[in-house]
């Protein structure tokens, strides 16, 4: 897990750029480099790119580099085609022809399931505890709204750099009227690790190992919502050894149902 981060900046970026960095640089308290010599394994550097937010850092003694995209490339295509009667994420939040339940999804992560559901039509609150990760999906977010073919999505996604740990039995108490508590822990270790794509060995570099995914299914489960909504790969053990109400499958990994 990656602690100590930079900002590198050229002299001759432009306005936006150097506005953008100056601002993250005072948020972080992190020191401004003007280029990426020097990059340790232990470190990352953000570097933004007019309005696009990247995270660089080693992976395999190279350098890679880290960016949230939620209109373009894979994703957008994806997202664009979200079908109401067929997505699974829909039967396991319970979506109905007229009712789209509020979803306080509690390990945002890359934002990509979040979406979907936005598209679905729910009020999504996201919850990141990572602050790496937070900035880089609150960039997507930005850049997602100023989209006009997805501002109306963005309207329904909420953003806050929480550790949902310690904060749900607050959030769902107070007049948030969550519906559906959505957890997606980190996946265990495949054992054949070519088949994780790099972007999300790069992933799980930045932020680590989900040691307390036991603990926050136990928080969630006692919560005042009506279901909670756990997604694990095909074969992995329930958490904190709950069965749930029921399952729902997909290709490559299960949603966890459990009523409340």
């Amino acid at each position: 897990m990656i602690n100590h981060f930079k900002l590198v900046c050229s002299p001759d970026a432009n306005e936006l750029t150097l506005k953008n960095t100056q601002l993250l640089a005072h948020q972080l308290g992190c020191e401004v480099v003007d280029s990426l010599a020097l990059l340790k394994a232990e470190e990352a550097y953000f570097q933004y790119l007019d309005n696009d937010l990247s995270l660089s850092l080693l992976l395999d003694d190279k350098l890679s580099d880290l960016k949230f995209d939620l209109v373009d490339g894979e994703i957008g295509f994806r997202a664009c085609r979200v079908s109401k009667s067929n997505e699974v994420v829909a039967k396991a939040i319970g979506c109905k022809p007229h009712y789209r339940p509020k979803v306080l999804d509690a390990t945002a992560g890359m934002g990509r399931d979040a979406l979907v559901m936005a598209m679905l039509g729910c009020q999504v609150l996201m919850h990141e505890r990572n602050r790496a990760v937070y900035l880089l999906l609150n960039n997507a977010l930005q850049r997602l709204a100023q989209n006009t073919n997805f501002n109306s999505i963005a309207e329904r996604l909420k953003l806050a750099n929480n550790n949902s740990l310690t904060t749900i039995s607050h959030i769902t108490n107070q007049a948030e009227n969550i519906d559906v508590i959505y957890l997606d822990p980190m996946f265990p270790e495949r054992k054949k690790s070519a088949l994780v794509k790099k972007e999300m060995r790069i992933f799980k570099l930045l932020v680590g190992e989900d040691p307390d995914a036991n603990e926050l299914l136990e928080e969630a489960l006692q919560a005042n919502v009506k279901r909670v909504v756990v997604k694990r790969p095909k074969g992995a053990p329930v958490l904190a050894e709950k069965n749930p109400s029921h399952e729902i499958t997909a290709k490559k990994f299960r949603y966890d149902v459990y009523l409340k």
